[in-house]
């Protein structure tokens, strides 16, 4: 079911209006083209080696003199220890290149923290004409435009001009860190940091509001934007900025700010917000989940911090219009039975069968008890369900997953959800357990990865891949040198550099994203700012596709992956890139990245092999 989708609440202080940015608009209906499962994330626990970063001991201003990295151990991995001293971020914004220096995190009230980004714009940076081809915009059907001409929620036209700071009257050398540092749907300053929990908890915090406005700066000028946060009960946290990579930094008190090189302008702009009513409930703490979906759509599982949700497709468990179990049924069941076995003081077990609307309400009522009986009989032969008082139930058609009546929807209406409810809450694990059921071998018509769609290449040395004439052609090369294991995370930070014809008539997002929904996040949940969000990056493991981490925000109704947010540009031949992910573990030494494409769109599929896993 879905959840109804709330509008976010951020109280800022006055800012300078934001430049133009266009802004997705959802047509009238959703359309889905698979089924999209959920499992449990393991929690982040220790501290992280940063793909781009330096510590240093002061808050003065390190200005690059020239395009340079900011330092040579960030290509190789530099490990960023929390410390009371400022990190240093190699970033790259949309093609725009800017030291991000990242102070401690501050405890600026008994309610509110406040982290501070002095972002400096890289003296030999191009002009924002030679990078972002505003003229373009996706001209394709609504399956793939991320954006339409006439509906840009009053950020202007992105077609106006090449020049984004001409409607503004500003430099035409100006650029704006705001799109790329920004939350989604318009946000302000560097609202778009998150923060990563280390202790162990697997949780993530939304900033409630940031100073800065625009961000708009010169090359070689510094501009500065201080972040306000709910309250952090660790004394250590992953800082998560866009399009520049990672840092640890440590949580210290008010009376250690200034000692630590943080001025007190920045914690006046903190106090400002803390006084105009942030944070709100929009900054609560989150919990992080695990999402994962087999490559025949017929599984996966969700882990919150209270249930664990198996959903099974009946077009695999079961024979077409029957309760009989089908050959594959066991596979899915025995990941269901692993998943109990991991909670020995036992729980509540919730299983319910659906349909879809074909057949006549009393039909379908029928079928969706017999399937989810059917269900309950085979597990209490695979499992000891003695600690596991059940509920079985059929709601024949009436609770759809998606209200629609196209194929893909039916196909997503036909399933058995099983909730696993321990007694102890989720966290309880059976010691040595990992909160992840360990799928069972692969049949041996379905052994090793699923075959590639698109270019392959090795991490390291990446992969070219061109755009559909439909999109206006383009080109990108995509690389990912390794990612970082940290906790029970795997931290990635790919470059992708665009070729001639840049990215077409499409944003950065599109090549990116998670096509296989339409106007939707991957768990099918409605909502246009997870267009803009590199989502559809996902590793396989296990003969299961992994995807981002992700959460559900204390005031959006919708979970949000736990990658880039806003690339929501068509940038020009020659523009590079950060593109940051955070994926659950998945234990190997090596992984494979997949970018599954839409059925429409298969020039945006490819494939990254043998990308080595570097614990920090």
């Amino acid at each position: 079911m879905h959840r109804t989708s709330r509008p976010l609440n951020l109280t800022t202080p006055a800012r300078p209006p934001r430049p133009p940015v266009p802004r997705p608009t959802a047509p009238g209906r959703r359309s889905f083209l698979t089924l999209t499962a959920l499992t449990a994330l393991t929690a982040a626990g220790s501290s992280l080696a940063a793909g781009c970063g330096r510590s240093s001991d002061s808050g003065e201003n390190g200005a690059p003199t020239d395009g340079a990295s900011a330092t040579s151990a960030a290509s190789a991995g530099a490990t960023n220890n929390g410390t009371a001293g400022w990190q240093d971020l190699d970033g790259r914004l949309l093609g725009h290149h800017a030291t991000i220096r990242v102070s401690p995190l501050v405890r600026a009230s008994d309610t509110a923290t406040a982290l501070v980004l002095e972002i400096t714009r890289a003296t030999d940076d191009a002009a924002p004409a030679d990078i972002e081809d505003s003229g373009s915009l996706p001209t394709d059907d609504a399956e793939e435009s991320p954006a339409s001409d006439d509906a840009q929620d009053g950020q202007g036209s992105p077609d106006s001009t090449d020049d984004p700071g001409a409607d503004s009257g500003t430099d035409p050398d100006t650029a704006y860190a705001t799109p790329s540092l920004s939350a989604p749907a318009g946000g302000s300053g560097a609202d778009g940091v998150r923060l990563i929990d280390t202790a162990g908890a697997g949780r993530v915090w939304t900033a409630a509001s940031a100073s800065g406005g625009a961000l708009e700066f010169k090359r070689g000028e510094t501009i500065t934007s201080t972040v306000v946060f709910g309250p952090v009960d660790i004394d250590e946290v992953i800082v998560f900025v866009p399009q520049s990579g990672f840092a640890t930094v440590s949580v210290i008190g008010r009376d250690q700010a200034a000692g630590a090189g943080i001025s007190s302008q920045a914690l006046d702009e903190a106090d400002e917000i803390i006084q105009d009513g942030g944070p709100g409930e929009d900054a609560a703490v989150a919990p992080l989940e695990r999402y994962t979906q087999a490559p025949d759509n017929s599984a996966g599982t969700r882990t919150s911090d209270k249930d664990v949700t198996v959903t099974l497709s009946s077009d695999v468990t079961f024979d077409s219009d029957s309760a009989a179990l089908s050959d594959k049924a066991d596979g899915q069941l025995q990941i269901v039975a692993e998943q109990l076995a991991q909670y020995p003081d036992g729980g509540s077990l919730d299983i319910v069968g659906h349909t879809d609307d074909v057949a006549d309400d009393a039909h379908n009522q029928k079928l969706s008890e017999d399937r989810a009986q059917a269900v309950r009989d085979r597990l209490a032969e695979l499992a000891d369900l003695g600690s596991w008082p059940d509920s079985v139930t059929g709601k024949g058609e009436t609770e759809p997953a998606i209200d629609d009546t196209t194929d893909e929807a039916r196909a997503a209406n036909r399933r058995v959800v099983i909730t696993i409810t321990p007694t102890s809450g989720t966290t309880a694990k059976q010691p040595g357990t990992t909160g992840t059921a360990t799928p069972p071998a692969p049949p041996a018509s379905d052994t090793g990865l699923p075959d590639a769609q698109g270019p392959v290449g090795t991490g390291p040395d990446g992969v070219t891949l061109n755009g559909p004439d439909t999109r206006g052609g383009g080109q990108i090369t995509v690389t990912l040198d390794h990612v970082t294991r940290t906790g029970g995370l795997l931290l990635g930070q790919l470059t992708v550099t665009t070729g001639p014809g840049g990215t077409g008539n499409a944003f950065l997002s599109s090549w990116l994203t998670d096509s296989s929904v339409l106007l939707a996040n991957s768990r099918g949940e409605g909502g246009t700012d997870a267009m803009g969000a590199s989502s559809g990056l996902t590793l396989l493991a296990d003969g299961q596709r992994v995807y981002p981490a992700d959460y559900l925000p204390p005031v959006i109704d919708r979970h949000r992956p736990l990658t880039e947010q806003t690339l929501t540009s068509t940038l020009k031949e020659g523009a590079t890139t950060t593109v940051c992910v955070v994926w659950p573990d998945t234990g190997q030494d090596t992984v494979t990245l997949d970018h599954p494409g839409h059925k429409n769109n298969l020039s945006y599929v490819f494939r990254l092999t043998d990308i080595p896993v570097i614990t920090a």
